[in-house]
């Protein structure tokens, strides 16, 4: 019959090409398995900076990628929480006021881990304002009606003998937009962080001072996630969790500063300097970076009466349960 050959070489090269396309097969599946185990974690933050730092180093030193983790971090200024609660960003990055309230009025989110476990702020004014009493009467940038810095900013004014109601208050999410504001003459004064830390110093602003002894044992910001993909997830979140702490000890060795001043140029696009100072302050300074992510008891209950001076809530305060779930910090260990 045409078509069929029984000579014994060409049976061999039969099943040569049978094992050959069994070998592509069996490739092509073990591909779309590794491919399915790198898990991608779409990550919002309110800008690029030093918040990320952990982030950044965990990303750089190729963490992220042998733990199989694709982490896309997308800029989504203060609606950070709402996408996370609809479902469009599986975590994000904010002041732990915002996932808080959200997740009280029964948002799909939790807190998974507290990063800045202190103030970064301090508050800068217009050169002829000289004293914290000298804001009375002034405009001042903050970064939200409901936000951490009005947490932070209210003991700051008590200190001068100063309530809310004797300044006016204006809100921008972003420390640069604020600075933007002062640098500009539009407000007399805002609440920044570095980098704008920084840059008022360098403009000559007036430096009012820290925002962290006033307001000792508040955390700044933490890391959400919808309650929903972090069950699905579970897994990679602990990863995650374990990433971080990793990235925090490695950042804490003075060795590794200049390595962390490169990265934090490299992913947040800021200058040399004004990184250098960051680390100087932020983590060899302040140690603003909490080292296991979790947030014992005796923090919740400054978190709590935190959010009870913003109106928030009101005593008796809700369990912890109700806004944080510890369980994937607490895995690592």
């Amino acid at each position: 019959m045409t078509g069929i050959c029984n000579d014994p070489t060409c049976n061999r090269q039969f099943r040569l090409f049978k094992v050959v396309i069994f070998a592509s097969c069996i490739m092509a599946l073990f591909g779309a398995t590794a491919a399915r185990a790198q898990t991608k974690i779409t990550a919002g933050m309110v800008a690029h900076g030093p918040p990320q730092w952990p982030q950044y180093v965990a990303e750089e030193l190729g963490w992220f990628k042998a733990d199989k983790i694709d982490l896309q971090l997308v800029t989504a200024g203060g609606g950070g929480v709402a996408q996370v609660a609809a479902g469009s960003l599986d975590i994000a990055h904010s002041g732990y006021p915002d996932f808080a309230r959200a997740a009280l009025h029964g948002a799909p989110v939790r807190i998974v881990l507290s990063d800045f476990v202190g103030s970064p702020y301090a508050v800068f004014a217009k050169k002829n304002i000289k004293t914290i009493a000298d804001l009375k009467g002034k405009l001042i940038s903050i970064g939200g009606p409901n936000d951490i810095t009005l947490i932070y900013i209210k003991p700051f004014l008590a200190s001068a003998g100063l309530k809310v109601s004797d300044v006016d208050l204006v809100y921008a999410k972003a420390a640069g937009d604020r600075f933007a504001a002062l640098a500009a003459g539009a407000v007399d004064a805002a609440i920044l962080n570095p980098p704008t830390y920084f840059e008022a110093i360098a403009a000559g602003l007036t430096d009012l001072g820290d925002t962290k002894p006033y307001a000792e044992g508040i955390p700044f910001t933490v890391w959400g996630a919808n309650t929903a993909w972090s069950v699905a997830h579970r897994d990679t979140l602990v990863t995650f969790a374990r990433d971080y702490q990793r990235a925090v000890a490695w950042l804490y060795d003075p060795a590794h500063k200049q390595q962390a001043v490169d990265i934090l140029v490299k992913r947040a696009h800021q200058k040399p300097e004004d990184s250098a100072k960051a680390y100087d302050y932020l983590i060899a300074k302040l140690k603003l970076f909490g080292s296991s992510g979790d947030v014992p008891d005796v923090v919740y209950a400054k978190m709590a009466e935190g959010l009870a001076e913003i109106g928030t809530i009101k005593a008796p305060y809700p369990p912890k349960s109700a806004i944080f779930d510890g369980s994937f910090v607490q895995a690592v260990h």
